[in-house]
């Protein structure tokens, strides 16, 4: 789909969302404790702490909110629960983590009945993939989805018209990389990989691990990842996606990414539905209004965070009531008013605000359609940092791509049966 400026005429349309349907009809009896809430710093959660000022007038519940880097919030919430030392009532939680903080968080299942006056749930407004992938682990609920996120290929118009290419969405990787050669000379350059040792350039990683037919795992349980699929993803990240991104890209992440596309000097990147707010907004981006996305060839990676309540709170129904607040159906559409993207069916669809932002419909169809996750296993995000290596030293030449995926099976299989999750 294309997006085009005019949806920013409906910004006053979305001011009007924004100050209509206040703080719902809240318990107070709750009032006079203190919550201990554990945001992350990026952007994407700004108008949750600013709408939690609400929630305090609603109820008289003091909220005591930290906002913590990205690259810390895994380690800071595990030290914080295994040690018992418990200061966070409520946190954020990625669904690559699930596994790890299952004891840790609080049933949510049943939290209407458990918490008189609480709004109402509403799960069946989420689409099924991303109820059970973000928030469920057998049959408990560990977190209501908080920001819903898909990743996406985008393509810069301009620069697609300028070289006579067609605009139509990639149908491969190949297709992706012959489009970015004819993009590469004069200062621009046709993709922008992220080839740092960070989370990004596992998302890339990823994408194309299950595009090439990647398995992560054989039937008995043994890592994969350097099985043809695996080989094949650090050769095309390597000598296919390297040379036409921009120099300086072996230390580059999710921020890197979004300037660059949104600045034009890269004119086609993966970015996540919680960026395109920022790219579709004229004062922000250079791009806004002359961008097409699509799904990546081979399928939709989800990302997006849910928020669940600690086992061990010291408010659990205050806890609980924040959470049930936070998510329902009222706050998460103002949440999309000001600029987060939304995991509830009703408010992707919702036209005063698929006016403002009209790339809705696509995260809809995306999030509801064929989409899959990280690789699936307790302790993940240490995978994850290893395939982030090795992808990079791939990349910066100082391994082959075979000796890059012969080293990532190896350190995935000592890991794991030093986990004692193999044999």
């Amino acid at each position: 789909m294309r997006i085009g400026r005019r949806g920013f005429a409906a910004g006053a349309t979305l001011a009007a969302i924004a100050g209509r349907a206040r703080a719902q009809e809240l318990p107070r009896r709750y009032a006079g404790t203190t919550l201990n809430i554990l945001f992350r710093g990026s952007p994407a959660f700004d108008a949750s702490v600013r709408l939690s000022k609400e929630f305090t007038e609603a109820t008289g519940v003091e909220l005591n909110i930290t906002r913590i880097a990205p690259s810390d919030h895994y380690a800071k919430m595990m030290l914080d629960m295994t040690s018992g030392t418990n200061a966070f009532d409520v946190a954020l939680l990625l669904y690559q983590w699930k596994h790890e903080f299952a004891p840790f968080f609080a049933d949510l299942s049943k939290l209407n009945t458990e918490v008189p006056g609480a709004p109402p749930l509403a799960l069946d407004d989420y689409p099924p993939k991303i109820l059970e992938v973000y928030g469920k682990l057998g049959d408990k609920l560990l977190g209501l989805p908080a920001l819903g996120d898909v990743a996406f290929l985008l393509s810069n118009r301009d620069s697609f018209a300028a070289k006579g290419i067609d605009p139509a969405p990639a149908k491969s990787w190949d297709e992706v990389v012959k489009r970015g050669q004819a993009l590469t000379g004069g200062g621009k350059y046709g993709y922008a990989l992220p080839a740092g040792k960070t989370p990004q350039c596992y998302v890339t990683w990823t994408l194309l691990y299950h595009a090439f037919g990647g398995t992560y795992f054989a039937a008995d349980g043994q890592p994969t990842l350097n099985d043809a699929a695996g080989v094949k993803t650090m050769e095309f990240m390597a000598e296919q996606l390297m040379p036409t991104s921009p120099q300086g890209n072996l230390t580059w992440d999710y921020n890197e990414v979004l300037t660059s596309f949104s600045t034009g000097q890269s004119a086609q990147a993966v970015m996540w539905a919680g960026g395109l707010g920022a790219l579709s907004d004229p004062a922000k981006a250079a791009v806004a209004g002359h961008f097409a996305i699509a799904s990546p060839p081979g399928g939709a990676l989800l990302g997006g965070t849910s928020i669940g309540v600690n086992a061990k709170a010291k408010q659990p129904e205050a806890a609980r009531l924040f959470v049930a607040w936070l998510c329902s159906q009222p706050v998460t559409k103002r949440n999309a008013a000001m600029g987060t993207t939304s995991p509830r069916i009703s408010t992707l669809s919702d036209p005063e605000l698929v006016a403002k932002y009209p790339y809705y419909p696509a995260v809809k169809d995306a999030m509801v359609g064929e989409t899959f996750g990280y690789i699936p296993m307790r302790e993940s995000e240490q995978v994850l940092v290893m395939i982030s290596d090795e992808a990079n030293a791939a990349c910066a030449k100082t391994k082959t791509p075979r000796q890059a995926a012969d080293d990532l099976q190896a350190k995935a299989l000592t890991f794991m049966r030093r986990r004692g999750m193999i044999r």
